[in-house]
Order: C-alpha cells, then structure tokens, then sequence
C-alpha cells in the first residue's frame, strides 16, 4: 500500500479536441480517444472517496467517453516507461477491455450485489462498472481503482457502456497515476565487421548488415537534441550504411524479448521499411512541410527521412525517434537512401532502447 501511496499523477497540461497531454513523474503522457471534459488546474473533487487508492482531494481530470461502437483508446509514455500504473475512473457505467492477457488488480472500488448498483469489479481484462441513476445527491455509476502490473511505455484499451437508452453515450472521470522509469539504452560493445554487438537492459543484442562508423565509450552527441525522445546527452552509436540496393538489416536479442523498442535515428536521408503489419509510434523527430528539409515521418510500416545539405554548422537530414509498440525477440528492415547523385550512400547514426522482459 506504501508504494501506491506515493505515485504520481498525471499532471494533464492540455487538451485539444480529441488528445490530451501532461506529464507524470517525469514522464510525458499523451491520451488519443473520444473525450470529454478536462479539468486541468488541479480542482476536480471527483477522487476524493474511499472508492480510489489513494483518494485524491483534489486533482486534474480527463473524461473518457464510451460510445456503443466500442472505440479504443491509446495511452502514450513518452521517452520512458511506466511502473505498475493505476487507473483512477469516476462514473464508469460501461466495460473497459484491455488487450488479453494484460494483468488488471482491482484496487478498491464501490461494491454491491454482483452486477448490482455501482459494482465496480475485474473480470480477466475487463473493467466493468455499472450504470446507476441514484436519488439526487448520490454518485452515478461505478467508482474505483485498478493497478496494471508491469512495465508499459503504451496501454490500449476499448470503452463500451453497459446500458440501452438514453443517450447510449458514458462520460468516465479517468486520472492516471505511476512511476517513470527511465528507458534503458543499448551499451555497444563490439562491432566487428557487419556485426555489432552489447547490451541492452541485461540483454544481449546484436545488429547484422552493412556498417559504418562505430562509438563504444558512451560519447556520441548526436542524440542529444530534442529530435530524440529521450534526449540523450552522450551515448555509445552504431551506424547502419543506406545502400541503393535496399538491404536488410537484422536486429537481434539473443534469448530475451524486448518490450516496446525505440530507435533513435540521426541524420536520416533513407526509408527504414519493417516487415508488413509493423506498427510504428513516432515519438519525436524534425519537422517541416510534407516531404521538406529534415522532415521526419511514419507512415505505414515505413520510417522517413530525408536529405537536406543545410548551411555549416546545421544539422544534415532527418533526425527522430520512434517506438514499435510490441515485444520482439527479433527486428528485420530495409535501408535504401532518398536521394541520388553523389555517393548514394546513406550513413544514419542508430541507437536502440528498451526494457528486456
């Protein structure tokens, strides 16, 4: 109970129409899904009860709306990973449904009859409340809390009311809280030829393709800027060599799995494809009209950059970070440059991240 008491919570700093964003802990978090009210100036009373652990006199809040088609909703931890989060939810007349498998604990909650008047339970990776129209002064619908066990740097989940009528339409009071962890970067150890090889979070990863330079004593600047999310100050780097004939590039984690791995690129003047059906989060990276200088973009199961020979002393290409929200024992992709003439070839500063599990 120690440990619950003493997590932070989302510091929710703005919402604009569908997204919301703040930072927790340290960490900074973004929510995409239908929403509702936000209340951003700390005021809100409505985890203020027994129902939450801990109860929260006054805090920030984000409404949740759930629609009867069942649409999802995507957390986001940006530039690091988050310890065991809670979720705090006010008013929950409907389900919501986490990906199977995902661990829910049941904090505390309102009780009742099972199935009864604002029960609020856990069944596998479900979250149930129930809609529940009191006498006049009495709370709505289902209050508590769950705690996900684990390590996440995302969560998705799916909110559909429980009830027939009326506006078919919940608005859910949601706070969530956690502990930031920082992202654990690979320690690059050899590189021996087209293969380079260290430790990542007490794994052991190797990458296989053609190579080029290599930084093993941890004083790489290259991602340290805001295009990288985190910024690293200093680092080991690994760089992979874009060639016109698209080659293959493999990523290995030797007897381990890696949860939710980031790739922090730097000046990217090539197409990184994954395999069909990769997804692929972009965290930060250089901006600009579409397809202009240092754009850094997704799109599909490809990472984007592009050329761009700027004035001395300024950065050259792309320069970013994404997330391939999953776990992977192993990372297949392709490198070819965007542009010709000159050399065509492409040399990108790469470094990875993640936690082992």
């Amino acid at each position: 109970m120690a440990t619950t008491l003493s997590l932070g919570f989302v510091d929710w700093k703005s919402r604009n129409g569908n997204v919301a964003a703040g930072s927790m802990d340290g960490a900074t978090v973004q929510i995409a899904g239908r929403l509702g009210a936000a209340i951003l100036d700390g005021s809100a009373p409505v985890f203020n009860s027994p129902a939450f652990t801990p109860s929260l006199s006054a805090s920030d809040m984000i409404e949740i709306v759930g629609e009867p088609e069942n649409k999802e909703f995507t957390v986001n931890f940006l530039g690091e990973m988050v310890q065991d989060p809670v979720f705090h939810l006010g008013s929950l007349g409907s389900t919501l449904t986490f990906p199977t498998g995902t661990q829910i604990t049941r904090l505390s909650g309102d009780t009742g009859t099972s199935g009864g008047p604002r029960d609020f339970s856990v069944v596998g990776n479900q979250v149930i409340g129930r809609a529940f129209q009191p006498p006049p002064g009495e709370p709505t619908d289902s209050s508590g809390s769950v705690r996900l066990p684990g390590r996440f740097s995302s969560i998705k989940f799916n909110v559909k009311p429980n009830f027939v009528g009326g506006s078919m339409i919940d608005g859910v009071a949601l706070q969530i809280g956690g502990t930031a962890l920082p992202i654990p970067f690979t320690d690059w150890k050899s590189r021996n030829g087209n293969v380079a090889a260290g430790s990542l979070d007490d794994a052991r990863v190797q990458i296989a393709g053609r190579l080029g330079a290599a930084i093993l004593d941890g004083s790489a600047p290259v991602f340290n800027s805001p295009a990288f999310t985190p910024s690293l100050s200093a680092s080991d780097m690994i760089e992979i060599v874009g060639e016109p004939e698209n080659k293959e590039f493999t990523v290995n984690f030797l007897g381990e799995m890696v949860q939710d791995p980031v790739f922090h690129l730097g000046s990217l003047g090539s197409t990184l494809t994954f395999p069909t059906g990769t997804q692929i989060t972009r965290l930060s990276g250089d901006t600009g009209t579409s397809g202009g200088p240092r754009d850094f973009s997704v799109v599909g199961n490809q990472v984007i950059g592009r050329a761009f020979q700027p004035p001395p002393g300024e950065p050259t290409d792309s320069s970013g970070s994404v997330r391939l929200p999953g776990r992977f024992s192993s990372i297949k992709f392709n490198v070819k440059p965007n542009f010709v003439g000159g050399s065509m070839i492409d040399g990108v500063a790469l470094q990875i991240g993640g936690i082992r599990v």
